[in-house]
């Protein structure tokens, strides 16, 4: 039997404006005074919001057991217990916990975005789903707006190294691209939504001219693709109301398309001069480094978010040959690959069960419902695809991830309504000024509090490391203490990134502090003997200092994790030729020859180390 629906003027809106509130604010939100503008300050506001929405989670958790399908609520939970289980067997827990360096996606960011897909499916509802589309909205127009700043040179911050490029408010012209692409889909939904007014569609077309102009000069292949791939399964969606057979004709021609385009991305079939771009190729290799990582470490995987500490590792060896030898990653640049690579096949697998129940339950709800209430549920899909197709390519970028979590948790939310398996009663959703949202702002200021500790901790480290770049000048030793004192402070912050204590290092041996950046180098080593930068540097600063052999121990350490590493060797070679070992210095040659000898890199090491 049906139950009866809660009168709209009982729902409690609240949550609903923290989950597409906060999502809005993650995606457009930065800080151009830090050192990472974009994903710190991204990683720090989806911690606030997702403490403030526990609140909600925690005081309805008897009722969500007895309102949400089983699997809706237990396997995301079963996800973040695997997650928490591979974080303990992570070999850098810190990486594994807060993230790779100017990534941060490891277990409190995956954490955070189960809060917001599981309080998506608790709250959204076709009832207050407006409110979804008012942020959304405001998303699309401040994304729209600021990306044709930058491109008609207008941006308010002078980026060093992004001149007019559009990267609109996520500091990459691709994940610009990609998420204004959603956004753009989302719009050009809102246009059939005949129960909202001439002056909201309107709005949404501004949107979508805004972001159409913005998108073209970000030259993201990716982003043409999914718009391309989106409008056509709104469109679709939109004729199935009326043409139900013309609809299914559409669908098959719009999924040859698709698979048309994929293939040109692979550079191959008839749009692969169209689509193909380099990128493509390297993405391959990026693949098959995160395949390889999961085979190795089956269970438990390499670490969460740890894939740039094994990468060189597991990299083939034509890609330093066609690449760079010091050229690196830190993602998979596949979201599934990367799931299953660094967490194993316990997460990789449930973040799997996860995708295919949002499209299960989704496509599922989508025949069961029509009228208005299908192009509004069939919108919603067709931008979550457009982000899983995106995400086949690209990595969990924040401002982006978060609207995969919230569009999912939306869709499982809209389909409890639609299906019914669910126990639909009023005191699920709170009616306002109730005892319980007391309670509520009890849980989420006491959560709150906590998140926001954390956040002054990682701003005061990302301010530090920001200013500490800022005076670091070797040309100028008479600002060495001033110096001095942000470095100190840089690796006195608790929590505070590995990397940037590494940087740290690297500059007090620039400015005169020698002993302090070998002491701080030697202190990082112990703590993560996997880092390539730790290591690099104790090997030059050893050979400095004249302490060839500890510098040969460091740079073997290099090519143990490094196998592929010409520049590596050659300078290994450099080593023992300078302590006169003449049979270490053909090793290595021959070493650098057996897999680099059509490099350029050949010629320089016989004429370097070749005994004479």
């Amino acid at each position: 039997m049906k139950k009866s629906k809660a009168p709209s003027n009982l729902i409690n809106n609240k949550p609903i404006n923290w989950i597409v509130g906060g999502a809005s604010l993650i995606t457009i939100y930065f800080n151009a005074k830090i050192q990472d503008p974009f994903n710190a300050p991204k990683a720090w506001i989806l911690l606030i919001t997702a403490a403030w929405l526990s609140g909600y989670l925690v005081v309805n958790y008897k009722t969500q057991l007895n309102r949400l399908p089983q699997t809706v609520l237990y396997i995301p939970i079963i996800f973040v217990f695997f997650n928490l289980i591979s974080l303990i067997f992570s070999q850098n827990k810190k990486v594994a916990f807060l993230g790779e360096n100017m990534r941060r996606d490891g277990f409190l960011t995956y954490f955070c975005f189960i809060i917001f897909f599981v309080a998506g499916s608790v709250f959204i509802r076709f009832v207050n789903i407006k409110r979804f589309y008012v942020f959304g909205l405001m998303t699309s127009l401040i994304l729209g707006i600021y990306g044709v700043m930058q491109w008609t040179g207008h941006d308010f911050v002078q980026w060093s190294d992004h001149g007019n490029n559009v990267i609109s408010t996520l500091g990459n012209s691709n994940f610009a691209g990609s998420m204004m692409a959603i956004a753009f889909i989302l719009m050009f939904g809102g246009l059939f939504f005949s129960n909202y007014s001439i002056l909201f569609r309107s709005l949404f077309l501004m949107a979508i001219v805004l972001l159409g102009i913005a998108i073209l000069p970000t030259n993201a292949r990716q982003a043409l693709v999914i718009l391309a791939l989106g409008i056509g399964l709104v469109l679709t969606t939109w004729v199935s109301i009326y043409k139900p057979l013309i609809s299914k004709v559409m669908g098959g021609f719009g999924i040859a398309a698709g698979l048309l385009a994929i293939l040109g991305m692979l550079q191959i079939g008839p749009l692969k001069d169209f689509l193909y771009k380099d990128s493509v190729t390297v993405r391959g290799f990026y693949w098959r480094a995160g395949i390889k990582m999961f085979q190795e470490h089956f269970l438990f995987g390499v670490g969460l978010d740890n894939y740039g500490s094994y990468f060189k590792e597991y990299r083939s060896v034509q890609y330093p040959l066609k690449y760079g030898f010091n050229l690196t990653s830190t993602n998979a640049h596949n979201v599934f690959i990367q799931q299953f690579a660094t967490g194993g096949i316990f997460v990789g697998a449930l973040y799997l069960a996860i995708v295919i129940l949002i499209a299960v339950r989704g496509f599922k709800a989508l025949r069961a419902v029509s009228g208005e209430k299908r192009i509004i549920l069939g919108t919603l899909i067709s931008a979550w695809i457009a982000y899983q197709a995106q995400s086949i390519i690209s990595i969990d970028n924040i401002g982006i991830s978060i609207w995969g979590w919230v569009l999912g948790g939306a869709i499982l939310g809209l389909s409890i309504e639609i299906l019914q398996d669910g126990r639909e009663i009023q005191s699920a959703i709170k009616p306002k000024n109730s005892t319980y949202d007391f309670r509520q702002q009890i849980f989420s200021t006491f959560f709150v509090g906590i998140a926001a500790i954390l956040v002054v901790i990682f701003y005061r480290g990302e301010s530090a490391i920001f200013q500490q770049r800022a005076a670091f000048n070797p040309s100028n030793q008479s600002q060495s203490q001033i110096f001095h004192q942000f470095a100190t402070k840089t690796i006195n912050t608790p929590l505070i990134d590995d990397q940037y204590k590494v940087m740290t290092a690297s500059y007090l041996g620039g400015m005169g502090f020698p002993k302090e950046s070998i002491d701080l180098l030697n202190k990082l080593y112990a703590n993560d003997p996997r880092n390539l930068d730790t290591l690099t540097l104790l090997a030059s600063f050893n050979q400095q200092l004249g302490k060839y052999q500890e510098a040969i121990e460091y740079r073997k350490q290099i090519a143990k994790l490094d196998p592929w590493n010409a520049e590596n060797y050659l300078v290994l070679g450099r080593y023992y030729k300078q302590l006169g070992d003449k049979i270490n210095m053909q090793v290595t040659l021959d070493k650098i020859l057996s897999f680099a000898s059509s490099n350029p890199i050949s010629a320089t090491a016989k004429s370097e180390l070749t005994p004479q």
